[in-house]
């Protein structure tokens, strides 16, 4: 269970379709074909708002090879890096936003959603903005830095009428599918508990040691990774949450947040979980089920 967000943004994220009108709200994974919603030829027209690392390396070549998406606008603050990016994509030049003209997308009939992909201290406010501007909303997860930005945009979309997605494509993967199958049914035993870790060792001078722009430090990046792989594997919410953060490397990085975060959680069914997050160290992403075996024959 190895396989990262940015793995699945590259070779899957981009082919998805938001649907325009009824439907659950979904977006839909690569191979998922939803024919009530849209014809199987039109395109879903997205809008990048933001040029970083996660749209212009994962997310943006994802669309490219996409049947059901297609990249027609975006918006940043440096015009020469939009202008470089639009050549690459076959994107107008007329089609090019800034955060000061964003309103202006309203205007233009080709963008049928938005992919937000700026610091999470920004996602409330440009979700606000896309919905009012009339455009279905697709933003990068965490959704928002506290629970009442994430009210604000959820009221936005609902007033304007678009829909509403958070770029978090565990629970619609494949392979967490499958693995939730498989406790499911007993396959691998009955479940005692799980063990699940995320994190690495950022670089100095990133926009997630900020507080104000990242909201936390790595639990609000990675380590929610693990505390959702506990909840959907066991289908539960935990009724019980301790945990420890520390500081380990006073090297300048962590001035606003924690590097390190340890906690455990204790769900209805009796299963126990322990999980780790880091900003400090390489700890790869990974969930291991500790399982008790009832039947040794089982295959």
């Amino acid at each position: 269970m190895k396989r990262s967000r940015r793995d699945f943004l590259e070779t899957l994220g981009g082919a998805v379709a938001l649907p325009l009108a009824g439907g659950s709200g979904l977006v839909y994974p690569a191979g998922f074909s939803p024919e009530a919603q849209t014809p199987a030829e039109r395109k879903i027209g997205y809008g990048i708002v933001g040029l970083g690392r996660i749209s212009m390396g994962q997310f943006m070549p994802g669309v490219r090879i996409s049947q059901r998406s297609k990249l027609v606008a975006l918006v940043s603050g440096h015009r020469d890096k939009a202008e470089r990016v639009a050549g690459q994509y076959g994107i107008s030049t007329q089609s090019i936003y800034n955060y000061q003209n964003f309103e202006d997308i309203a205007h233009n009939p080709e963008v049928d959603a938005l992919y937000v992909a700026l610091p999470n201290g920004m996602h409330a406010e440009y979700t606000i903005r896309g919905a009012k501007a009339g455009k279905h909303i697709l933003c990068e997860k965490p959704m928002a830095n506290n629970v009442a930005e994430c009210e604000q945009m959820i009221a936005a979309c609902r007033t304007a009428g678009r829909k509403l997605m958070i770029a978090y494509r565990c629970q619609l993967e494949p392979t967490n599918l499958r693995a939730i199958e498989l406790i499911n049914q007993e396959y691998v035993g009955t479940v005692e508990a799980i063990h699940s870790v995320d994190g690495f060792n950022i670089g100095p001078g990133e926009w997630r040691l900020n507080k104000k722009m990242a909201g936390g430090g790595p639990m609000m990046d990675v380590g929610i990774y693990s505390l959702e792989a506990c909840c959907y594997l066991t289908g539960e919410e935990p009724v019980e949450v301790s945990g420890f953060s520390s500081i380990v490397d006073h090297d300048g990085r962590f001035q606003e947040v924690e590097e390190n975060l340890v906690w455990t959680m204790r769900f209805p069914s009796g299963i126990i979980t322990t999980c780790q997050t880091s900003y400090g160290s390489n700890l790869g992403n990974t969930f291991h089920p500790c399982q008790r075996f009832e039947r040794m024959d089982r295959r």
